[in-house]
């Protein structure tokens, strides 16, 4: 029989760790971390905080309660980082903070979305191979960031095709990429998807596409998926999306975003304590929050 974790403490020393955006109601993290704590018996409680105005009195109210660290999501991502002690190299090169280490009194961002796309697909799927990705918000910006230190090969692809061209330019000047790392912007469509699709092993949609409540919609259409990708989808809700339901059901690998949730929470927790994360107690967490949501369908992760 399983043994059951250790009650979770809370006393006068109970270090604190949060969230802050606009929602979070919404936000499995709690969920999440609270289980990683309670699973290697931390005295430490996650909460999440909502932030409608007044980003920086709220961030200098962390660094007074002495919160060990936080979490930063929508609308702040990027605004926050002018609110910060410090930067290290992931934010730096992404341009955006989503994990903040309080140390004795220095802010320090850092941004672990990469890294948990990385962990989440597994760096033998994407290295000196070609990937797809589709979008150029910021988990775009995430992955392709991230991406690009493994790849051969990228492909932006985004509607708005502006938007694709300066990310891939902006991914170039900031890494230094060789020649030899082709970054091409195109268009998102059937026929420059067709063509992306030609030189990619992976395929990553960071695109709204497919979220509850528009299950019935999917970025690619059925007939340019292959058994040989592997497709990974940032949405989680729902669990499996039409764009992974159909990649399973011709044979293809598939991961979604849940596990890119977890893998990016398990960096920010080892970026607070210290220790390597209970990946396992998260994900555990983190799908009995979001069954008890009654929304998402689906198996957490597919593959043949």
């Amino acid at each position: 029989m399983k043994a059951s974790p250790p009650p979770l403490r809370i006393d006068g020393s109970t270090g604190l760790c949060c969230l802050i955006g606009n929602p979070v109601r919404h936000s499995i993290s709690p969920q999440m971390h609270n289980a990683a704590f309670q699973a290697l018996n931390l005295n430490l409680v996650y909460l999440a905080f909502q932030v409608e105005d007044g980003l920086g009195e709220a961030v200098k109210g962390l660094r007074s309660l002495g919160v060990k660290g936080f979490n930063v999501t929508i609308p702040y991502k990027v605004s926050v980082m002018d609110h910060l002690d410090a930067l290290d190299d992931s934010a730096l090169r992404i341009g955006a903070v989503n994990t903040v280490l309080n140390r004795d009194g220095t802010l320090i961002g850092y941004n672990t979305d990469g890294r948990g796309f990385i962990r989440s697909i597994g760096i033998e799927n994407i290295k000196d191979r070609g990937l797809t990705v589709l979008g150029a918000g910021g988990a775009a910006r995430a992955i392709v960031y991230e991406s690009a230190r493994y790849a051969s090969r990228i492909f932006i692809l985004n509607r708005t095709l502006s938007r694709a061209e300066a990310l891939a330019e902006e991914v170039a000047s900031r890494l230094g990429l060789s020649l030899d790392t082709e970054i091409e912007a195109m268009p998102l469509n059937p026929g420059s998807l067709r063509k992306a699709l030609e030189h990619s092993s992976l395929l990553a949609n960071a695109t709204p596409i497919g979220m509850y409540p528009r299950v019935d919609e999917s970025p690619v259409p059925e007939g340019l998926l292959r058994r040989d990708l592997t497709v990974f989808d940032a949405v989680y809700n729902p669990l499996e999306t039409r764009l992974l339901r159909e990649a399973r059901l011709i044979g293809a690998t598939t991961v979604n975003g849940l596990e890119m949730l977890i893998h990016q929470g398990g960096e920010a927790f080892k970026i607070w304590t210290g220790l390597d994360p209970p990946i396992e107690a998260m994900r555990s967490a983190a799908l009995k929050a979001l069954r008890g949501h009654g929304r998402p369908r689906g198996a957490w992760r597919v593959k043949p």
